[in-house]
């Protein structure tokens, strides 16, 4: 009579390496996106503190790339300090506060406020990716003096200038009887802490 084989039953054992496999492919996926993740060594870490929550919002308004450049905005507009880091205060989508500088006391409504603002310079500018510089810059003045001035613009040549940064300024002082009406050059001040050098670099040839 033959002995009958003992049989192991292999499948806990399959499920434990799969298992093992999984949680391997898991932590090195995690390894290697915090190794792609920008880093921008020209932002305080009071800027960087809040990458996760520019990221959270950029997400919810379809602008995910541009978060490095939110980023050297972030650090333009407040270094990361204080309640309202994108100063955002005065902005129309601002429902919560008082539409005054520095009325938004919650950096993280500033944000959500900030970011869905300047997506909609972004569309407003007519911004299809990060090649578009020249509409980058006029995305980025217009987060500065406000949508209309990239109506303004559409109506003078349809390109952003920084000689028509600085006309509209003056017209808007005219208007409301103002001495100072936002920055001229704003796109020149965010680009410093931005990561692509050739954005400073061709805006400094608009300059020239």
């Amino acid at each position: 009579m033959k002995k009958k084989k003992l049989r192991l039953k292999k499948q806990p054992f399959f499920i434990l390496i799969i298992c093992l496999l999984g949680l391997f492919a898991f932590s090195f996926y995690q390894l290697i996106e915090e190794h792609l993740k920008v880093e921008n060594d020209l932002v305080s870490s009071e800027v960087s503190a809040y990458h996760d929550t520019l990221t959270k919002y950029a997400k919810q308004n379809q602008i995910e790339e541009y978060v490095t450049l939110l980023e050297a905005m972030m650090m333009q507009e407040s270094g990361g300090n204080g309640l309202d880091p994108m100063q955002s205060s005065e902005c129309e989508f601002n429902q919560q506060y008082e539409k005054k500088p520095n009325a938004i006391t919650e950096p993280e409504y500033s944000i959500q406020v900030g970011v869905k603002y300047f997506a909609k310079c972004l569309k407003k500018a007519k911004v299809t990716s990060l090649d578009d510089k020249n509409k980058i810059y006029l995305a980025l003045q217009g987060y500065n003096y406000g949508v209309g001035y990239i109506y303004y613009v559409n109506l003078h040549g349809g390109k952003y200038t920084y000689q028509n940064a600085i006309d509209f300024s003056n017209k808007c002082k005219q208007e409301k009887n103002v001495s100072v009406y936002g920055d001229s050059k704003y796109v020149y001040h965010v680009l410093r802490y931005y990561q692509d050098t050739s954005f400073v670099d061709d805006w400094l040839e608009l300059y020239h």
